[in-house]
């Protein structure tokens, strides 16, 4: 370079590849902040992962989130997955070690666990953030009062999948008279339990959330049965995150998520699993503190679920 001493061209060279240095970091800075904003992607770029319990149908469920997940993506250009497990032992245990990032559990676990995570997103089922589980009979049983019940046998939906309505229906019933462990049947979906006990011998008692009673009626099944007793609420399942890690990388999807419900084909969406939305509403301290002591209570007599 004319008129420059070696030494001169050489500083000129080295800051000249600093600035660019710092040119490009700057640029690849910018990118990541703008990431965000652009379609198909979220904060840091990463999509997060959310874990799902199977439910009564791995299948469906699969298919079922498939569906959301493509809706929030051509609809708003986020990117998220899910993942299905077949129980929430195994889903808080990827939750735990980072293979997922969220996870949608039911509260009971969500009351054993909370040492760890917290809710982001609480599930509403026909408008609701909570539910109640009814005690169903055969409509020509002898039992007509919870009081009434001897030598019956209870049906459950199995405790890893519907953790909260295992719990409800034990602790109810230990207060009016002892479920010896030998009564307790466990039947993989609520359509077996009604058939149950709708065709049984009289003796059987079942539980299911009263949700499904309503949806059911006008069917067969239901000419066959009654409601024995409605049990307390119970809050709805919910999404959850480990508190060590920040929110703000969920604020977009948290806000999508929760739009849904507005939207017609939105609402299509999320019928398939089997929710009518999300809402960032809390989870009352009562409800906690209320299902804390059904499951104490039940751990007491029964055991935890293995």
């Amino acid at each position: 370079m004319k008129g420059y001493s070696t030494e001169n061209q050489a500083a000129f060279l080295y800051s000249r590849g600093r600035f660019l240095s710092h040119r490009v970091s700057l640029l690849l800075f910018l990118l990541i902040l703008s990431v965000p904003f652009n379609g198909g992607r979220v904060l840091y770029g990463i999509p997060p992962r959310i874990g799902i319990v199977a439910g009564e149908s791995a299948l469906q469920t699969s298919e079922a989130w498939s569906a959301l997940v493509s809706f929030v993506e051509e609809r708003f250009g986020i990117l998220f997955r899910y993942e299905v497990f077949d129980g929430h032992r195994s889903l808080l245990k990827a939750l735990k070690e980072r293979w997922i990032d969220l996870g949608c559990i039911d509260v009971a676990w969500y009351v054993r666990e909370q040492g760890w995570i917290r809710p982001l997103l609480r599930t509403e089922v026909r408008g609701q953030t909570a539910y109640r589980v009814v005690l169903i009979v055969q409509r020509n049983s002898i039992f007509y009062r919870t009081s009434d019940l001897r030598g019956f046998e209870l049906y459950l939906k199995p405790p890893f999948e519907e953790m909260a309505g295992f719990y409800a229906p034990l602790a109810f019933l230990s207060s009016y008279l002892p479920v010896p462990i030998g009564s307790i049947r466990f039947l993989d979906t609520y359509e077996s339990i009604l058939k149950g006990v709708a065709y049984g011998k009289g003796m059987e008692v079942g539980a299911i959330p009263e949700y499904l009673w309503i949806q059911y009626r006008g069917s067969r099944v239901l000419e066959s049965l009654r409601v024995l007793d409605t049990l307390p609420w119970i809050p709805t399942p919910v999404i959850v995150m480990r508190t060590s890690d920040e929110e703000a990388r969920f604020t977009e999807l948290i806000r999508i998520l929760s739009t849904l419900s507005t939207m017609e084909q939105g609402k299509q969406i999320l019928e398939g699993i089997s929710c009518s939305g999300f809402t960032t509403d809390r989870i009352p301290n009562e409800a906690i503190m209320a299902l804390s002591e059904q499951i104490q209570k039940v751990d007491m007599y029964y055991g935890p679920p293995k």
